[in-house]
């Protein structure tokens, strides 16, 4: 039976079978140590426990370590990503008035209502300040 060596330089599992092919085209890390079949199985065939990420341990195999919080630029990235789908949403739930409207078509009263509503929505999203990420008060969607 092969087994697998871990390389907490990559953080990765090697099959002990392939180790010729590895060094061969350059790829054997200088830090791979034989793990036992417990541990990879723990750590690559499982799912990690709720809340945390395969490390290198400090012997050289894998550890579990808590999910590290996002940074604050990570945070704003997030919250621009949101904003924009928050427009995109807004945006497609007016497409068939935005249609009509094309076409020349009337509006009905509530079309008009929710043509505004959702135009104040949209204005109030972009208006909204990313940078207090993660506490962002969106605004409220209409109904």
């Amino acid at each position: 039976m092969s087994g697998f060596y871990y390389s907490a330089t990559t953080n990765g599992a090697y099959l002990q079978s392939d180790i010729e092919i590895y060094k061969a085209t350059g790829t054997w890390p200088d830090d791979a140590v034989l793990m036992s079949a417990e541990v990879f199985s723990e750590f690559f065939s499982e799912l990690p426990p709720a809340g945390k990420i395969r490390i290198a341990g400090p012997d050289g195999l894998p550890a579990w370590a808590d999910i590290p919080k996002p940074s604050k630029a990570e945070l704003i990235s997030q919250a621009e990503q949101q904003k924009q789908r928050r427009i995109d949403d807004a945006m497609q739930s007016i497409s068939v008035i935005q249609l009509k409207l094309r076409a020349g078509r009337k509006l009905t009263p509530d079309e008009t209502i929710n043509l505004n509503l959702t135009l104040d929505y949209i204005e109030a999203v972009e208006a909204t300040d990313t940078s207090t990420a993660p506490d962002i008060n969106w605004p409220a969607i209409p109904a």
